[in-house]
């Protein structure tokens, strides 16, 4: 099985690009961050045609997550879980159970949280994480079988950017989050990317601005992290860097990795 994840920045005008992905890495399961839609303005069909079926948490203009899902793929929709953590009708998490496999997948779009001077919009930041973790405790402590991907939104280690310094001040980089997100794996999650690459080798945004992406002046927000009964189950990662270089790229890359077959 082929899990990836994107944050998409506009689902429905990066149509080629997602194909492309698609029948590159051919996944069994697409995580789509920041859509940009509501529900109605999904383009279900486009998935459709590609043999998907798509569970979609919108909202118009802005966040909205997304998973498609092969059509050969029995999934039951988690919602009381998703209505729990979206309180605030913000569309940031979505939550599928694999019924064959008995493994819930979450998809997260954690907020950006800047500036750190805005109050309200960091600590709304740290409160969603805070949030998050409450969740995953139940899932280590239960010894559950969980996969928790997406756009973090956080600087977890120094060389996951080309000069840290800059960041310390920003809520990608703050000491706060890099803690909240550090606790998290410290419930017993493994950060996938981890177990294949050292920091500073990989990176999954560049930004529009500065020739971020000719200077190469990345950043790792993006991740896979997973409960210890299947780390070991995962046998490749890897991330699709050279899309940001094509024609009306988003600012993020896709992330993917391959799991091998899992029992109940």
């Amino acid at each position: 099985m082929i899990l990836s994840s994107w944050n998409i920045n506009s689902v429905r005008i990066r149509e080629e690009l997602i194909l492309r992905f698609i029948n590159k890495v051919k996944p069994n399961i697409l995580f789509l961050q920041e859509i940009k839609c509501e529900e109605s303005q999904f383009p279900y069909l486009f998935f459709e045609n590609l043999n998907y079926d798509c569970f979609v948490i919108g909202q118009k203009a802005r966040n909205g997550v997304a998973i498609a899902v092969k059509k050969d793929i029995k999934i039951n929709i988690c919602e009381n879980i998703n209505k729990k953590i979206n309180t605030d009708l913000q569309a940031r998490f979505i939550m599928i159970h694999l019924v064959d496999h008995n493994i819930d997948l979450c998809n997260v779009y954690v907020p950006n949280g800047n500036p750190v001077t805005d109050d309200k919009k960091f600590e709304y930041k740290v409160e969603w994480l805070k949030n998050l973790k409450c969740l995953l405790e139940s899932y280590i402590y239960g010894e559950k079988k969980l996969i928790l991907g997406g756009d973090f939104n956080v600087l977890e280690n120094f060389k996951d950017v080309k000069n840290f310094n800059e960041w310390k001040n920003d809520a990608l980089g703050h000491k706060k989050i890099i803690n909240i997100f550090r606790e998290i794996i410290g419930l017993g999650m493994f950060n996938v990317i981890r177990k294949f690459f050292l920091p500073g080798e990989k990176f999954s945004f560049w930004d529009y601005q500065k020739a971020a992406w000719d200077r190469n002046d990345g950043l790792l927000i993006d991740h896979f992290l997973v409960t210890p009964n299947l780390i070991d189950k995962i046998n490749t990662f890897d991330i699709c860097s050279n899309f940001r270089g094509l024609p009306k790229p988003s600012d993020h890359v896709p992330i993917w990795m391959k799991i091998d077959q899992i029992s109940e």
